[in-house]
């Protein structure tokens, strides 16, 4: 039995090695969406996780064009248009809250909601469990990958959530690089954009961009939601980080 145990102890090292060497050696300079699918299959074919989406996350909210791994686009789209606000795993329930979370462990949300995002939700798309793991850059979530069991598999375990708690950091890492190397040189930047750009690199907030451009806040976040697409990053910093050193301001 104890040399069973011990067997079981080096598969998973050996599995948790290889994923770690796969991920360091991503090719970076691929497509947004090539570079997701990629960290989403590593992590399945190393940790049998069969169901993951890739989402990227600005100001707590959701990307709209997750890239999903065995997950279908009719599940996503349920999601987003009603199950988002009851999913205790949401960027909006997780303030203060551990990067990584198991369903079973969170309780943020009350017991009634909890049960309603499964029954309504995870069970009528077949799923049993659900497990977050949200990338940071600067203390602030820019990213989060959704992992989803379906009827017949194993809940999550703490052993998945301390797997990826080692991978965390080195998927953060190349998220990051894999930002800054994509090309933005050829970008289409209107005037307006240059204008925010500009004063949002000498530190200038939302309203106060908004008032010496006489446009609304609002207007200002719309801007700001292009050029994070544009530039694929998700936060103020690695915007004008990313235009600093691809436009030599």
């Amino acid at each position: 039995m104890g040399v069973f145990i011990i067997s079981c102890e080096i598969k998973e090292v050996n599995y948790l090695l290889e994923a770690m060497f796969r991920i360091s050696n991503i090719n970076l300079q691929q497509t947004s969406e090539d570079f997701k699918l990629n960290v989403l299959q590593v992590l399945g074919e190393c940790f049998h996780y069969e169901h993951a989406i890739f989402w990227e996350v600005i100001d707590d909210e959701l990307t709209n064009q997750p890239v999903c791994f065995n997950v279908e686009a009719y599940t996503v789209e349920s999601y987003l248009n009603t199950f988002k606000f009851y999913d205790p795993l949401h960027p909006m329930n997780m303030q203060n809250q551990p990067d990584i979370q198991l369903m079973q462990q969170n309780e943020v949300i009350s017991r009634k909601n909890k049960r309603y995002y499964i029954e309504r939700f995870l069970q009528y798309h077949d799923f049993i469990d659900e497990m977050v793991m949200y990338l940071s850059i600067q203390h602030k979530p820019s990213a989060a990958i959704g992992f989803l069991r379906k009827k017949g598999e194993k809940p999550f375990t703490e052993q998945d959530r301390q797997k990826l708690l080692v991978m965390k950091r080195l998927i953060e890492n190349s998220y990051l690089l894999h930002q800054y190397v994509q090309p933005t040189k050829s970008l289409q930047i209107t005037q307006r954009e240059k204008e925010l750009l500009r004063y949002l690199c000498k530190g200038f907030k939302n309203a106060e961009i908004a008032s010496i451009l006489y446009v609304s806040e609002n207007t200002v976040k719309k801007h700001l939601q292009n050029l994070y697409r544009k530039f694929q990053v998700t936060s103020r910093t690695q915007l004008v980080l990313k235009y600093a050193a691809n436009f030599r301001i």
